[in-house]
């Protein structure tokens, strides 16, 4: 048997993710916040409730900043080391995320003709018909342009959602749709959220660079990722939509 140390685990992603919008921009997140709830290696996967021979190897919620400096630090911090079966070969690794982001961007994003300056700023319930707690996964604000960068509560939606056409969300557009993409981008499989779901839980997998095989020296995991284009804003009435985006990993375990 051979102890799997703490693992650094320094993306989570989301998300998503993707780009709801081809006229979406993206740019820079100076804070992209994600709790991890749980990360599984797995022998193979054929989709996101596919883990085979799956081993825990961190639990627990923990929130890492993953924009910054020392994400790999506090990342390496979760989770308790695991016995691993000496001779298994893992080629994939599960994370259950919540579906909450904070994210703020200082670095203004062009969105369109009116929307030219769009930055995050600080959640309120304001932004939705009832609150956030409520409509968190149903409903999409926007907020003003040009405003103070802050840190800013982003979800991710149901698969069906309302788009809030102003700032208070006074009028807005039902049956929106969204698909989490499958096969691109670092992650290849993520959960779907069906309209009216209520679960925090977001699911990823994870292909690791190469496959990793249990030996009796004990491995050295490493996890990169980048959050150049982390957060992405489109215009809508003139106003500011903004979405997380996901962040770019790596992982190899050698």
């Amino acid at each position: 048997m051979n102890k799997l140390f703490k693992i650094v685990i320094s993306n989570i992603f989301i998300l998503f993710f993707l780009s709801v919008s081809a006229n979406a921009v993206t740019g820079a997140a100076d804070v992209y916040k994600v709790t991890m709830r749980k990360v599984e290696l797995c022998t193979g996967s054929t989709g996101v409730g596919s883990c085979d021979n799956a081993v825990v190897i961190g639990s627990g919620d923990k929130e890492v900043d993953i924009a910054s400096v020392s994400a790999g630090a506090a990342a390496a911090s979760y989770g308790e080391p695991a016995l691993l079966p000496l001779g298994e070969t893992y080629t994939h690794m599960r994370v259950t995320i919540d579906r909450k982001f904070t994210i703020k961007n200082s670095t203004a994003i062009a969105a369109g003709e009116n929307a030219t300056a769009c930055r995050t700023i600080a959640s309120t319930d304001g932004m939705y018909v009832t609150d956030e707690a409520t409509d968190k996964y149903t409903h999409k604000p926007v907020v003003a342009n040009d405003q103070t960068a802050a840190e800013m509560n982003i979800y991710l939606v149901n698969d069906q959602y309302t788009r809030c056409n102003l700032a208070n969300c006074s009028n807005k557009t039902d049956d929106q749709s969204i698909s989490y993409a499958q096969g691109t981008g670092s992650s290849k499989h993520q959960t779907q959220h069906a309209d009216g779901s209520t679960d925090d839980d977001h699911v990823m997998i994870y292909e690791l660079t190469s496959p990793y095989t249990v030996a009796l020296i004990a491995p050295q995991i490493d996890i990169s990722f980048g959050t150049s284009a982390a957060v992405s804003a489109q215009e809508v009435n003139e106003l500011c939509q903004i979405w997380a985006e996901e962040p770019v990993v790596t992982i190899t375990i050698k």
